[in-house]
C-alpha cells in the first residue's frame, strides 16, 4: 500500500529482529508486528539516528536500544513524516559547527592529561550515546553479517537474560565469523562468533563466555580499553574516526588484567544467580590453556587478548558448588537452534576480519 512501509524493529529488550509494517495515524506512527501486535509511537518520541547503507535508522527518546530500520526507498507517505536527520549530527546541528568545535577543543585541552593517564575512571564517565557513535564508526553496519532465525534469536535472548543484570538494554548477536571468539563492542553490543558456538561443548560453556563479555559492557571496560589504546583521539574523531577501522581492530583490543578479572567475577556471579554450573566455563579455559599461545594461531584470539587461561580455569572450577543441582543454560532444542542459525540464515554474509599474515 502507498501509505505503509515494511521495516525491521529491534525493541531494545532482546536481540530479536521483528519484521513490522509502518503506517501513520493521527496519534503517531503505527507499528504492526507480523503476529498482529500493534503500537502507536508519537512523532515527538522518534529520533533520527543515522543513514546506514540502504536503511534509515530511527530511535525512541524514552527507550534506549530501541531501533527502527526503514528502507530508504520506503513509501514517501511514510518517510516524509519521519524525523529528518541534520547535516552533521544531532547536537552539532543544535549548537552549530563552529561553536561545537570550540566546545570540543576546550574539553579536549582540559581533559587530555586525564584521558591519557586515567582511562579506568574516565571511561565510565563517557556518555553511552558517545560510545554508541564511536562503536558505529569503528565497526560499521554489522546487520548483514549477523545470523538470525526465530528459534536461534529466541535461544540467544534466553541465554542473554540469564547472564545480564538487565539494568539497561544490551544487544547480543550471533555473527558469521570463523573464529573461536566473542567480543564486546562499544555502545553496549556483544557478538558471539559462530565458530565459538560450533566449538562449544555445551550451552553452559556459552553462558560463561557470554557473561564475561556482558561483564565488560556493564563495567564499561570497552570504553576504558579504547581510551587506553587510542587516547583522547577516540573522543575527538567521533563518527569520522578511521582508528582501527574494522571489527578486527576492536576485537584484538586488549583489556587490563584487572578488567579481565572483573569480567570473570561478573560471569561467575551471573552463572550462580541463574543456577548454571561454572564447570563448563572452567573446561573451556582448560582447553585454551592446552593450546600453545606461541604457535601463531591467529584464529584463536582469546589467547592473544585474554591473559592466563590456567588461572581463570581454576577460578571457575573453584566456583562449582558440590552437590548443587544446576540447570542447563539452554534446552537441547535451543542449543541446536543456536548452532544451526548461521547455516539456516542464507542471507547472512561471512565477515572476513582480514588478519595480517
Amino acid at each position: 500500500m502507498a501509505d505503509s512501509a515494511a521495516a525491521d524493529l529491534f525493541d531494545g529488550t532482546s536481540a530479536i529482529r521483528h519484521p513490522v509494517t509502518l503506517r501513520w495515524q493521527a496519534a503517531g506512527l503505527e507499528i504492526v508486528r507480523a503476529e498482529g501486535a500493534a503500537e502507536v509511537i508519537p512523532l515527538a518520541a522518534l529520533t533520527f539516528n543515522e543513514h546506514r547503507g540502504d536503511r534509515l535508522v530511527y530511535g525512541h527518546r524514552d527507550q534506549p536500544g530501541w531501533r527502527l530500520l526503514v528502507p530508504v526507498d520506503a513509501a514517501p507517505a511514510v518517510l516524509e513524516r519521519m524525523p529528518q536527520g541534520g547535516k552533521y549530527g544531532g547536537w552539532i546541528d543544535r549548537f552549530g559547527l563552529v561553536r561545537a568545535s570550540v566546545v570540543l577543543g576546550l574539553v579536549s585541552a582540559a581533559a587530555v592529561a586525564a584521558v591519557m593517564t586515567a582511562p579506568s575512571w574516565l571511561g565510565p564517565m563517557v556518555p553511552e550515546s558517545w560510545e554508541q557513535r564511536i562503536g558505529s564508526a569503528l565497526v560499521g553496519d554489522l546487520e548483514q553479517f549477523t545470523c538470525s532465525t526465530p528459534e536461534g534469536d529466541a535461544a540467544l535472548a534466553a541465554l542473554t537474560r540469564d547472564v545480564d543484570d538487565g539494568k539497561s538494554p544490551i544487544t547480543v548477536q550471533l555473527a558469521k565469523i570463523d573464529m573461536v571468539n566473542a567480543v564486546a563492542l562499544p555502545g553496549g553490543r556483544v557478538l558471539l562468533f559462530d565458530k565459538l558456538v560450533q566449538e562449544a561443548k555445551s550451552p553452559d560453556e556459552l553462558a560463561g563466555v557470554l557473561a564475561h563479555e556482558v561483564g565488560h559492557v556493564r563495567k564499561r571496560h570497552v570504553m576504558q580499553a579504547l581510551l587506553r589504546q587510542f587516547g583522547l583521539s577516540i573522543l575527538l574523531s567521533g563518527a569520522n574516526s578511521d582508528i582501527g577501522g574494522t571489527l578486527g581492530g576492536v576485537a584484538a583490543m586488549g583489556y587490563s588484567r584487572e578488567a579481565e578479572r572483573e569480567a570473570d567475577e561478573y560471569s561467575r556471579m551471573r552463572l550462580a544467580k541463574a543456577d548454571i554450573s561454572p564447570a563448563a566455563t572452567a573446561a573451556f579455559f582448560g582447553r585454551l590453556r592446552k593450546l600453545d599461545p606461541t604457535a601463531g594461531n591467529k584464529q584463536l584470539s582469546y589467547l592473544n587478548s585474554h591473559p592466563d587461561s590456567g588461572e581463570r580455569e581454576q577460578a571457575f572450577a573453584k566456583a562449582v558448588q558440590p552437590g548443587k543441582a544446576y540447570r542447563p543454560a539452554l534446552t537441547p532444542a535451543q542449543f541446536t537452534a543456536l548452532k544451526t542459525a548461521c547455516k539456516q540464515d542464507t542471507k547472512a554474509k561471512e565477515w572476513s576480519l582480514g588478519w595480517p599474515d
